[in-house]
């Protein structure tokens, strides 16, 4: 038994300098994040994705990575960032969420015509393919069957008319949640006639790279085929003198002003949609949202909001009223189109929590 006693102190201190080697050197253990939300402050009137509500408001960062997302393509460079800032508040039976991360473009024109010949009749291009639109989604996990509750917005076909959109992930599937009585939605497709789009602006053929030029709201538009008055009064004297105020009547291919590569949005936004009530939007349209895209610090800010219990019955899962917390994820997509198609330009964070008590 003595002979053993040296032996086993080898070996027992084998194994505790092995242990203390694992323990300096091994990775650290990931750190499952909280997001608090504040209960305290008062409710954001949604006036603006800066309102001063948010600077008493902790934020909390969320590390996003390529690796999380789906279907990759591996030889492209990743185009998203490292990581986004999370700010939550419930107040008003309502969630509040403000989200904020680095884009170094501004991409707001999916489908987008542009102009490829001036001189003359106006004729347009489209693409269909290249030019899509940033977008982000806060992806709750709380379905029984273990799929998402998802919020879904995009720069231009949500953002444009103050909206974020409702879909159920599950089985590897993103559905749309189901729409209100309302007959038609907030985004209508810009169709391509022969050369040219369906709808331009009806008063100006400005749309530059300038914020908010990418945007052609419904009540703003003018149908290629619709009438354009401009007066031309040519006066007659006589006895009695010429009263009558002469027009010229032209389209809008006919107007001038047109530049080469000049865009032309892909889709109009009715903006009246949002303010429309529940019943109308359903559960589809039940995220209200405000954004800015700070050009200066290459920065989205967005702030989103919905019910604690919108009452839709696509929602009875996720009745944030009666929760604690919830686990979320969130993805950035950049400059991208459909959720699972493959890319690059893409990033998922790890789960994390909202405390929402």
């Amino acid at each position: 038994m003595k002979k053993l006693i040296p032996i086993l102190a080898v070996l027992l201190l084998g194994l505790w300098i092995g242990c203390g080697d694992d323990e300096l050197n091994g990775p650290d253990e990931p750190t499952a994040v909280r997001v608090i939300a504040n209960t305290t402050v008062s409710a954001p009137t949604l006036s603006s994705a800066d309102e001063q509500v948010w600077v008493g408001v902790d934020s909390f960062r969320v590390e996003v990575s390529q690796a999380n997302s789906p279907k990759l393509r591996p030889p492209e460079a990743a185009a998203v960032p490292p990581d986004i800032y999370v700010q939550a508040i419930k107040k008003a039976d309502n969630l509040y969420l403000r989200l904020q991360w680095s884009d170094l473009t501004f991409d707001a024109y999916p489908d987008h015509f542009f102009v490829v010949d001036n001189i003359g009749q106006i004729e347009f291009g489209q693409d269909t393919i290249l030019a899509q639109e940033d977008q982000i989604y806060v992806m709750f996990d709380s379905l029984p069957e273990g799929g998402y509750d998802v919020w879904a917005w995009r720069v231009l076909t949500t953002g444009g008319g103050k909206l974020g959109k409702g879909y159920t992930y599950n089985n590897a599937t993103l559905t749309p949640d189901a729409a209100g009585t309302a007959s038609d939605s907030e985004t209508v497709k810009n169709i391509r006639v022969f050369h040219l789009p369906t709808y331009a602006h009806k008063d100006t053929s400005d749309f530059g790279s300038e914020l908010g030029h990418y945007i052609l709201y419904t009540t703003d538009s003018l149908k290629y085929t619709d009438t354009l008055y401009i007066n031309i009064d040519t006066v007659i004297f006589g006895d009695p003198p010429d009263t009558t105020i002469d027009t010229t009547a032209i389209t809008f291919p006919l107007t001038t002003g047109w530049e080469l590569d000049q865009k032309v949005p892909g889709w109009l936004i009715d903006s009246s949609f949002a303010s429309r009530t529940d019943e109308v939007r359903g559960s589809r349209w039940d995220i209200k949202a405000v954004s800015i895209y700070d050009d200066d610090a290459a920065q989205y800010r967005v702030v989103l909001c919905r019910e604690l219990n919108t009452g839709f019955s696509v929602d009875e899962d996720i009745d944030l009223s009666a929760m604690d917390s919830v686990k979320v994820k969130i993805g950035i997509y950049d400059n991208q189109d459909k959720f699972e198609e493959a890319s690059s330009r893409r990033g998922f964070s790890d789960d994390f929590w909202i405390i929402l008590k």
